[in-house]
């Protein structure tokens, strides 16, 4: 196979990755809440000046970053001007093992997401499918790449397709693949029109609404409308003991988990197995305010996996 041509910007983007590697470089991304506490607060008297430019995401001087960072930065195109210096608008966060570039803001559209559930997710993956085998395995809306990284490191001769309906997403995902040395097969879109496999994983978004964020919008049904439908899917495509691991969030409202209900009418209507657990009682909690959540009382962070 002829080796991908790097645009000078995604080249700039993995020699920085390999720069932060080499320099042992650390970052743990929490919630665009804490993010934004933390990176307001007074920077230390030394301050680690990769970490606050790729992780917390501060304004910089270019007097104060390393000539290679800011080269790197100013060739991708990954840098705006504000009225007191320069901000990155990617960030670089360590998950599994491996660096990941994903967006600096979760404000837009296309943002490129990653966060605790993006932790969270992995670490289900992992106790779920260690010493597990696939041949062929498919995540719907791979983001920065997380999940599909992970799988692909669980088992690296299988073949692993990623697909995600935001350019962005398949764009960073594909440098974080190449800088980890591990293949994934990406493709825009959701489910591809053919295929059977034998492992179908996922981290839908599960927020109610339509914001207008890829990332976040879960449409109906308090948001649990996209992982409802993707698992409806999921059923059609997997191969005979195939299996469907899913993350996601969960309302529950007057003591009912929601998607726990309807994963199970599902496996029971196509004789198929659920396992259920909940990960995290509680996340998200700020959005039972909204009119929207009135009859939830609690977003749950669950892992289902249903095998055919």
């Amino acid at each position: 196979m002829t080796a991908q041509v790097l645009s000078p910007g995604d080249a700039a983007l993995l020699d920085l990755l390999s720069r932060l590697d080499a320099d042992g470089y650390d970052f743990v991304s929490p919630t665009p809440a804490v993010h934004g506490l933390v990176a307001r607060r007074r920077r230390a008297e030394k301050p680690d000046i990769l970490r606050d430019i790729l992780g917390w995401g501060r304004i910089f001087g270019p007097e104060t970053a390393p000539a290679w960072l800011l080269q790197a930065l100013t060739v991708a195109e990954a840098l705006t001007e504000e009225a007191d210096g320069l901000r990155a608008t990617l960030r670089v966060s360590r998950l599994d093992g491996r660096l990941h570039l994903h967006s600096a803001s979760s404000s837009s559209e296309q943002a490129v997401f990653l966060g605790p559930d993006s932790y969270r997710y992995v670490r289900f993956l992992r106790q779920v499918l260690s010493g597990a085998s696939w041949r062929k395995a498919l995540e719907i809306g791979v983001g920065a790449g997380a999940g599909a990284l992970a799988i692909a490191g669980l088992h690296p001769e299988a073949d692993v397709v990623a697909t995600d309906i935001n350019p962005r997403a398949l764009r960073l995902s594909r440098l974080n693949a190449r800088h980890a040395g591990l293949r994934l097969d990406l493709r825009p879109g959701g489910f591809p029109a053919q295929g059977a496999w034998n492992l179908i994983i996922a981290n839908p978004p599960y927020m109610e609404g339509r914001s207008g964020r890829l990332y976040r919008d879960g449409g109906s049904q308090y948001g649990a409308e996209v992982a409802l439908n993707w698992a409806s899917e999921a059923f059609s495509r997997l191969a005979p003991g195939g299996r469907f691991v899913l993350y996601t969030g969960a309302p529950v409202v007057a003591g009912e988990d929601l998607v726990r209900a309807a994963l199970l009418t599902q496996a029971r209507r196509r004789g198929a197995q659920l396992v259920y657990e909940e990960i995290d009682p509680d996340v998200f909690g700020a959005s039972l305010a909204r009119s929207s959540y009135a009859e939830v009382e609690r977003i749950a962070a669950v892992g289902a996996v249903i095998t055919v």
